[in-house]
């Protein structure tokens, strides 16, 4: 089976971010060699897929790739792991483990006799050195195949033939312990879930940590030894949706579940017998913030749409982009699969709110960055996503409804929820969790500022404050703008459980990260702006606006912070549509605002 190399470098690249590399920028990769030759000397090339082991000596030649080429589509394979054995977080007892090894092995010889095997540690830094790799020089990608291989675009042969030995393969009796198993989301899943793994495990002293694929696109094993254990440690991470993450706990097959909406009230009941309430402040943890971006071809000239007009589009009552004042060209559907907790959210927020149901012409697919990849190659493509895999795709602004402003998303108004499509994502951590149990542990790393960064770094929304001067629109109510002229805003609104004066869970930790701000800005003072839906009279909708910032403002300054004042602006400024609940509920909100003591106008953006 072959792909093109373009697919195959995008495989390619994710792969080497969860070994560990920084965000790699495809198009640099792509056009300068010596940028790639130094991410790729950096990587583990004995643990990648012989898909990818096949095109590096091409990568590290000077040549121009021909991204449009056929190459080989390598099947995956998976290592040899031998009983592993699996702790109860309840009990602290280990379970029997599977053990495998032998019929891989075999497996993996066959290919050692089919292709030249690259094999070392340091095959990368090994080619650069002996083959005299140069400008114009690469070489003929191998196909490995069990049947006749399809011929491909050929590429030029490099100078230097290089031999390498095929050592024999053993497999190791090391014991491998699992601490913990994490399922659900694979927008969490797929990249911010490895990334936190492997950042706490380092904080921890593991050694050797490494993220190994399994048979699944969205199943690995996160493996490290940790000092003064003989056994090998692993994280089970699987990300086939928010949904199996659920089902995982509900079946014991998981230990903490990954989601990218918030738990629905039959899961809760169903779970709650097992492991306690998991919609309570204790169970339910915001791991970071995501931006549902609606993206497009890079070459469609439409820059924003209101979510009636989506409902369409992804219904199929809008076919052709010229219906919308774009180019004459057929709507093309892509959409996430039904386990996905970002069709979940997609659903609720734009079909649900309009009555309509995805178009049976959609294509659905598992994989976020397999989505985005096809999106940006088809001229009439229109999916959504997950903010950080818009990639080479398009995002557009979205309004929450005609005639309101469209918002783009950015950090800011996804940290703040003014932004339409802003979803929280959770992880939930049963009651019965032992509280010195790893998955405890690390749940608390991934809450913590060093966590909140290693989301910021993966390329979701931070829960860390960041101060700014936001840049206000004229059409904004006068009242609003004579308020806030001069001052600064930190990045979070503070929003309450739906019908109460009660913060909600993530309002109740957000207050522990405004006190942290102040503490480390000392002289500041904040003042709370409270907002209400349109719901009912005017006046009384003021009242309950300054209810809510005067109900945050007693919770500060029980801890210690200098609120300067509080404000009830009611239905004014409205950031969603107050003809939905979850719209309404989106604007029951209060802002923190900040005046430094020198006076107005002398805050500066952080």
């Amino acid at each position: 089976m072959n792909t093109t190399l373009f697919d195959l470098l995008w495989q390619l690249k994710h792969e080497l971010e969860r070994q560990g590399a920084d965000k790699i920028d495809m198009p640099k990769f792509i056009d300068d060699v010596e940028y790639r030759r130094r991410l790729l000397k950096a990587a583990n090339a004995k643990a990648l897929n012989p898909a990818f082991r096949q095109i590096l000596p091409e990568l590290l030649s000077g040549n121009p790739l021909e991204i449009t080429r056929q190459v080989a589509a390598v099947p995956r394979t998976r290592e040899p792991q031998q009983a592993r054995q699996v702790h109860s977080l309840e009990t602290g007892r280990k379970g029997p483990g599977l053990f495998s090894g032998g019929i891989l092995v075999l497996i993996l010889l066959a290919f050692a006799v089919a292709v030249v095997e690259l094999t070392s540690d340091s095959v990368v830094s090994d080619l650069i050195a002996s083959a005299g790799l140069k400008p114009g020089s690469s070489v003929q990608s191998t196909e490995i195949s069990g049947t006749t291989p399809v011929p491909s675009t050929p590429a030029p042969q490099a100078p230097v033939e290089t031999q390498v030995a095929v050592a024999a393969l053993t497999s190791s009796e090391q014991e491998v312990d699992t601490l913990f198993r994490l399922h659900g989301s694979n927008t969490i899943g797929e990249a911010l879930a490895p990334a936190l793994l492997k950042a706490y495990w380092l904080q921890q002293g593991a050694d050797n940590i490494r993220v190994e694929q399994q048979e699944s696109e969205v199943e690995h094993d996160v493996l490290f030894q940790l000092p003064g254990e003989k056994a090998l440690q692993r994280v089970e991470l699987k990300a086939h949706g928010s949904s199996t993450g659920f089902k995982g706990l509900h079946a014991r097959q998981a230990d903490l579940a990954m989601a990218s909406r918030r738990i629905k009230g039959k899961e809760i009941e169903r779970l709650a017998p097992i492991y306690g309430d998991l919609s309570s402040v204790r169970t339910e943890h915001i791991v970071g913030m995501d931006g549902l971006a609606i993206i497009v071809n890079p070459r469609n000239p439409i820059s924003s749409l209101n979510t009636e007009q989506l409902a369409k589009l992804f219904a199929g009552q809008i076919s052709n982009w010229k219906q919308l004042g774009g180019a004459d060209v057929p709507v093309s559907i892509y959409s996430r699969d039904e386990n996905s907790g970002t069709w979940d959210s997609f659903r609720s927020m734009v079909l649900k709110k309009h009555g309509v149901k995805l178009s049976p012409k959609a294509r659905r697919y598992e994989s976020s960055m397999e989505l985005s990849d096809r999106v940006s190659q088809e001229p009439g493509a229109i999916g959504f996503i997950g903010l950080p895999y818009v990639l080479r795709a398009k995002a557009l602004a979205v309004a929450d409804e005609e005639g309101a402003l469209p918002v783009f998303p950015t950090t800011f108004t996804i940290s703040t929820e003014d932004y339409p499509l802003t979803r929280r994502l959770y992880m939930y951590e049963p009651m019965t969790l032992a509280l010195n149990s790893p998955a405890h542990d690390f749940i608390n790393f991934v809450t913590s500022e060093e966590g909140q960064e290693i989301v910021r770094k993966t390329g979701f929304i931070s829960q860390n404050i960041q101060r700014i001067q936001p840049v206000l629109s004229e059409e904004l109510p006068k009242e609003y703008l004579e308020l806030v002229q001069g001052d600064s805003r930190l990045s979070l609104n503070f929003r309450f459980n739906s019908g109460t004066f009660d913060l909600d869970n993530k309002a109740q930790r957000d207050l522990q990260r405004v006190i942290r701000f102040f503490e480390q800005h000392p002289g500041q003072r904040a003042f709370l702006i409270g907002f209400s839906d349109s719901t009912g009279n005017a006046e009384h909708n003021r009242r309950l606006s300054l209810k809510r910032a005067e109900v945050v403002r007693d919770q500060l300054l029980s801890r210690g912070i200098n609120v300067a004042d509080v404000h009830g602006l009611g239905s004014l400024a409205p950031v969603a549509s107050n003809a939905t609940p979850a719209g309404r509920e989106r604007n029951r909100r209060v802002e923190v605002w900040i005046r430094d003591t020198a006076g107005r106008g002398v805050a500066s953006a952080r």
